[in-house]
């Protein structure tokens, strides 16, 4: 009898550094200046380590496929687990429009005509064209297949890898510059000005880089020694992805001019980089068209994910038949119309705020919101699931005698997530005086309709919404 090969914990480490290596990320890291590592280290301690410990102990005792939605189900019934599968399934979407304001900017450099990344009706026609362009493919291929990991090789390592490279370049051959978002280094500029209340909330876009830190927990059950090797690779994979991200955020914080930093725009340092090293401006062109073709493969991974995951949900009786519906390939097609539909609908604020900037940031909050929403609940569950099943065997456990450890951690995490919403709800600096409001209303409202909508479908679902 064969035995399933166990993952090294070099190949774990891999695994899970693979989930938060983006370069999208880079320009909200880098607006921060030097306060970027308070806000970095902070996100890892209160944040990325005690989730993913969560989630070890939650995916090694409940394996089944579902994750988050399984544990909060096992935890706090039916509903919050409907509610869970809902939250994911709407961040995605919110999400997706995040990613795809890059795929506008990108193309703009691609053509040669940076102008139109900063073009809000083009931006926004992009998203539109790119989101319908991957769910009308993922309907017919199996788009995730036909990229595989040369969309990630192509889009995210080679880029990150050039952006890191070229930074130093330029930092050692320029050095700290003095009208950069670093400027000239003392320790006070490394704690934030809790007198600018507005720039507090980047350290939300910061959270939204490890939001998903608890997907590579599924692999914890098939790591020699979980319980001694998954927290090893967690913190050495925290540390690296530290080192990459804040070598990435502070050379391109200082070569990018104070007051001119483009949060949906990774090309602009590149640009930067090559014209003050001489490398030919046909570079800009190629790495906006590798970054493009990146983006593009994760928006056709994320189209069918959390659709898949609700149309199970919609199975168990949550959602009526029509949410039931599969093409004959087994696409959740009611589900993945539906996103696109949305996706378009939260397109228009762009049209709503001209500036590609606010709105681009606007989103991205909305989505870290709904995020810590599910993380929230997912804390929640991993304490009453020690009280409710506290012999479920749990391969890797946080302590190993009593509830005194899991408590700590927990407490750390929604520290963390409760301290996200609370700054994520602070206009950013970077919004005008006259969108303030809109930006309060729009994360206010958005969270609440996005819990609300799954609670009154809950509420009124019949017997004969589930398939027999």
């Amino acid at each position: 009898m064969s035995s399933v090969k166990k993952l090294t914990l070099f190949q774990l480490i891999g695994i899970t550094m693979a989930f938060f290596g983006t370069v999208r990320s880079v320009p909200t890291l880098a607006i921060n200046g030097w306060t970027q590592i308070f806000y970095f280290v902070g996100a890892i301690v209160i944040f990325a380590i005690p989730i993913s410990l969560i989630a070890a102990e939650l995916a090694t005792g409940w394996p089944e496929e579902g994750g988050p939605q399984v544990w909060v189900k096992e935890a706090l019934g039916e509903k919050w687990g409907f509610v869970t599968s809902w939250l994911l399934w709407v961040q995605m979407m919110t999400g997706m429009v995040m990613v795809g304001t890059t795929v506008g900017v990108l193309l703009g450099y691609v053509v040669n005509n940076p102008t139109l990344s900063q073009n809000n009706v083009f931006v926004a026609l992009c998203i539109l064209i790119s989101f319908w362009g991957v769910t009308l493919l993922n309907l017919k291929f199996d788009m995730v297949k036909i990229v595989g990991d040369w969309g990630a090789v192509i889009g995210v390592y080679i880029p990150f890898i050039a952006l890191v490279a070229l930074g130093i370049a330029y930092l050692i051959k320029f050095g700290l510059n003095p009208n950069g978002y670093l400027g000239t280094f003392s320790a006070s500029k490394l704690i934030p000005d809790f007198h600018d209340l507005g720039s507090l909330t980047y350290f939300s876009g910061i959270i939204f880089i490890f939001a998903g830190v608890e997907i590579s927990s599924v692999h914890a059950n098939n790591i020699e020694n979980p319980k001694k090797n998954y927290p090893i690779a967690v913190i050495l994979s925290v540390i690296v992805l530290a080192i990459l991200n804040l070598t990435a955020g502070l050379t391109v914080a200082n070569a990018v001019p104070d007051g001119h930093m483009e949060l949906a725009n990774i090309t602009q340092p590149f640009v930067i980089y090559c014209k003050g090293l001489g490398i030919p401006a046909i570079f800009n062109n190629i790495i906006s068209a590798m970054i493009a073709i990146g983006v593009l493969a994760q928006i056709s991974a994320w189209v069918l994910g959390p659709s898949k995951a609700m149309i199970k949900v919609a199975e168990e009786g949550n959602l009526p038949k029509l949410f039931q519906k599969r093409t004959d390939k087994g696409v959740p097609i009611t589900f993945v119309i539906i996103q696109a539909i949305v996706v378009s609908l939260l397109t228009l604020a762009y049209v709503a705020i001209p500036n590609v900037n606010s709105a681009f940031f606007m989103i991205t909050i909305t989505t870290t919101i709904l995020y810590c929403i599910v993380y929230i609940l997912i804390g929640v569950s991993a304490i009453l699931l020690r009280y409710k099943e506290p012999n479920v065997n749990r391969p890797f456990r946080l302590g190993s005698h009593g509830n005194g450890f899991m408590w700590v951690i927990v407490l750390l995490a929604l520290f963390g997530v409760i301290l996200t919403i609370i700054v994520s709800l602070i206009p950013p600096s970077i919004l005008k005086e006259s969108e303030h409001t809109f930006y309060i209303l729009f994360q206010i409202i958005g969270t609440i309709v996005s819990v609300i909508i799954p609670l009154l479908i809950f509420k009124f679902r019949r017997p004969e919404w589930k398939k027999n």
